[in-house]
């Protein structure tokens, strides 16, 4: 069995209130991975500009 099928296996299993705390775990930490990975492509636009000025 692969880790995902185990981890939906054990997700199924939860009682309401803790797969409501893993859903919004689930929902912060997407938040939170788009908002770092809106924040780098900024910091790689930066450093594409400052980089297209120095030359």
């Amino acid at each position: 069995m692969s880790k995902v099928a185990e981890i939906k296996a054990a997700i199924e299993q939860l009682p309401q209130a803790d797969y409501r705390e893993l859903l919004s775990w689930i929902e912060e930490h997407q938040a939170m991975v788009g908002a770092s990975e809106a924040l780098f492509a900024m910091y790689d636009e930066e450093e594409s500009h400052a980089q297209g000025e120095s030359r």
